[in-house]
């Protein structure tokens, strides 16, 4: 790893020792993973959470040791030229009246927060940080942590970033640089597997069943999909996230739509496979099967928003919702940022969506919270994947007007 000047000195302990271990650590990273030099970093969305149910059984001074590692890291500014955001928590800094809620563990969340908010990163606590106002520009350097929004960046932004662990996003956020490897190399951006969609989809449950399909065969690889219209905000969104659930994936191509494959020549950088995987209706089915796990019909929660709910997405929950209420025993939950919900109040959407007896969730999520529940219906295939390990539910994946029925009925219905 070739540093300048100016990085070694700081590595050397010029801007004392934390900063230190901070370019210690991309260094040393960046010589595992065979880059040249550390470049330029614009951009970072860096977690920053206290342990809460995550850290069930762990020690009281292992825990006091975590968390004071993030405030330490909160005690130096954020470089000057770096836009920072924060992702969500495993807290909501609500009011919620549930124990996973743990009071103590809000009180030290607000504390990092605010010591966050003084150092410049932006409490923005949201998965998916392009909804409310981190959009990178083509060929911007980042260093996101948030798997489904790496995937979000490099795809449909053309903007360019690692999958970062909290220490590296840190780090990037602090130092304003980060270690030059993978996707921020255009050689490393080509095509790797070639997926022909022949299925009819229709929403964006439907293309992040294609997103879970596709991760799944493409493993660390960049699956380039042919025959797709352009998605929606929130099909693009699913896809992203499906795609790093089942894959290490970094990015993907849809041909005619990311910024850097207008042709399926261009998504392979010239080489185009013969060989292709075809997603077809039948695989479609098939997909939506292999996760859902429900062995009977009645449901008690409902979670919309993974990753998080777009403004539009909760407009179109209320109107649905409107003059409706959700059963009794159902939970209906919808995880949105802060910014979004503040949104969706001045439109009048929440204060709908409340009266239904649904709740907006801000800064995490159920499943990041460890909330208990029996059966749950969702219709993010992230949120499917994850909640079976995480909360031991059965689940079942559904478009969202499915999802919607069963919290009214508090059945599963069918998704027609």
């Amino acid at each position: 790893m070739k540093l300048t000047a100016e990085q070694r000195a700081v590595l050397e302990g010029a801007r004392g020792p934390y900063l230190a271990g901070c370019m210690r650590w991309l260094a040393e990273w960046g010589e595992v993973m065979g880059a040249r030099r550390l470049i330029r970093c614009d951009n970072t969305h860096v977690l920053l959470p206290v342990p809460n149910l995550v850290a069930r059984g762990a020690s009281a001074r292992t825990l006091e040791t975590f968390t004071e590692g993030l405030k330490e890291a909160c005690r130096h500014p954020v470089a000057p030229h770096c836009l920072a955001t924060v992702h969500t928590l495993f807290v909501t800094l609500d009011e919620l009246d549930v124990p996973e809620n743990d009071p103590a563990q809000v009180r030290v969340q607000r504390e990092i927060a605010e010591m966050a908010a003084r150092a410049g990163y932006l409490p923005t606590f949201t998965c998916a940080p392009y909804l409310v106002g981190n959009v990178p520009l083509k060929g911007e350097i980042c260093a996101w942590t948030e798997s489904s929004a790496v995937v979000y960046a490099n795809s449909i932004l053309a903007a360019r970033t690692t999958r970062h662990g909290n220490e590296g996003a840190i780090a990037a956020s602090l130092l304003g640089a980060v270690p030059e490897f993978g996707v921020l190399l255009d050689e490393n951006r080509k095509g790797t597997l070639r997926i022909q969609v022949t299925a009819g989809l229709r929403g964006p449950s439907d293309w992040g069943a294609l997103g879970y399909f596709a991760g799944s065969a493409a493993g660390l690889g960049i699956p380039v999909f042919e025959g797709l219209r352009r998605p929606s905000q929130e099909e693009a969104k699913q896809l992203c996230a499906a795609l790093a659930t089942t894959g290490g994936v970094s990015m993907c191509h849809i041909v005619g739509v990311t910024p850097e494959a207008p042709t399926l020549e261009a998504a392979f950088q010239g080489a185009v496979p013969k060989q292709r995987i075809v997603f077809t209706d039948e695989t479609l089915r098939q997909t939506y099967r292999s996760l859902s796990n429900a062995t009977g019909d009645e449901i008690d929660t409902v979670i919309l928003g993974c990753p998080h709910a777009s403004l539009a997405e909760i407009a179109r929950v209320a109107r649905w919702l409107e003059g409706r209420r959700v059963a009794g025993g159902v939970r209906l939950w919808i995880n949105a940022a802060r910014a979004t919900r503040a949104a969706a109040e001045a439109m009048g959407a929440a204060q709908v969506i409340q009266a239904a007896g649904g709740r907006i969730l801000c800064d995490t999520c159920p499943t990041n919270m460890r909330i208990p529940c029996r059966r749950l219906v969702t219709d993010g295939f992230k949120q499917a994947h994850y909640a079976r390990g995480m909360t031991g539910a059965e689940v079942i994946v559904a478009s969202t007007h499915a999802c919607l029925r069963a919290a009214i009925t508090g059945r599963w219905q069918g998704d027609a």
